[in-house]
């Protein structure tokens, strides 16, 4: 599937104390020298493993270094990795005594820049989270998705208060969106239910239905269901569609009937395409035997048309077969 897009801190080195600075300390020991710093977190265990990734999502991905200097899109959070390091590195950049760019990665994640990290540790965590927060909502130029991925990592449990905060009615459109995928993604059962609720109960239909994607991006055992449900009950039915989509995508056994049931009970013509369109994002083998028996069911003939379109598309031996016995009939 889908898939999916560092500040310091200072602390007085007194002889067998670990001192941890306070998040104002760690706000003013990050402009101190320009560069990189990184410091480590605890990270949560249902965020993936962040890291930089080469090859095919899904069959030969592999990790290799990342480049902090590089600006490109290069992270990738995976499915939880059970070796992965259970500390996050956070990093941040200054340029002429002001941050610019914050990164994290897994602690086991190798990573390359111009100039050495200038590592300080240890800090609390829950500072690290405030001043993550404080760094999205300060209206800095620059912001990108990496920044609420550092925040969404943080084992803290505060970072599920900050991006719920961050998702709220009145912040910018895309902040929220930003937030509510990340929520989804990364902060377990209580940021799902947050998820849900948006999914079913905000006003606007387009975060409606970027939240059901948020939604099925949850590691949560019973994200499949909320997600179908979604699919039976929202009032647009661009949501709707979306929503057997996403269904599709989450390799859930019980995907092709339920979408299959939605189709025969669905009323909007566009909504039982996208459900025609979503058989066919299934598994090659699945999804070749969803789309005939749509063809040979009692559906409508603009869902047989794009059902027989899509199966053109699928390419399989089956698929050949059953177009050929109908050419020739």
């Amino acid at each position: 599937m889908m898939r999916l897009h560092a500040l310091i801190l200072g602390f007085a080195l007194i002889p067998g104390v670990a001192a941890v600075a306070a998040e104002p300390e760690l706000s003013q020991q990050l402009v101190a020298a320009d560069g990189w710093v990184g410091y480590h977190v605890p990270m949560i265990g249902t965020g993936g493993a962040p890291c930089c990734y080469a090859g095919n999502r899904g069959t030969d991905l592999r990790k290799t270094r990342c480049d902090l200097d590089s600006r490109g899109g290069t992270f990738v959070s995976s499915q939880p990795d059970p070796a992965s390091a259970a500390q996050l590195s956070v990093y941040w950049h200054v340029a002429d005594g002001k941050a610019d760019r914050v990164r994290a990665f897994a602690a086991d994640c190798a990573v390359t820049s111009h100039q050495p990290v200038r590592w300080i540790d240890p800090i609390a965590a829950a500072d690290s989270v405030g001043l993550l927060k404080g760094w999205i909502t300060g209206g800095h130029h620059g912001r990108d998705s990496f920044d609420l991925a550092a925040l969404a990592l943080h084992a803290d449990a505060g970072a599920t208060t900050a991006l719920i905060e961050l998702a709220a009615v009145g912040e910018p459109i895309d902040l929220r969106k930003d937030a509510i995928f990340w929520l989804g993604h990364a902060r377990g059962a209580e940021g799902a239910d947050f998820v849900e609720r948006v999914a079913i109960g905000d006003a606007n239909a387009d975060l409606r239905e970027h939240a059901v994607f948020a939604l099925s991006q949850s590691n949560e055992p019973d994200a499949y269901e909320r997600v179908r449900a979604i699919s039976k009950r929202d009032a647009s039915g661009e949501v709707r569609g979306k929503a057997m989509f996403w269904m599709a995508q989450m390799h859930d056994p019980r995907a092709q009937a339920d979408i299959l049931a939605a189709l025969g009970s669905e009323s909007s013509n566009p909504v039982r395409e996208e459900a025609v369109f979503a058989l066919s994002q299934l598994d090659e083998a699945v999804a070749t035997k969803a789309l005939i028996a749509v063809i040979r069911g009692n559906y409508p003939r603009p869902v047989k048309e794009k059902a027989l379109f899509w199966l053109g598309q699928a390419g399989t031996d089956e698929a050949m077969a059953f177009l050929d016995e109908v050419l020739t009939r």
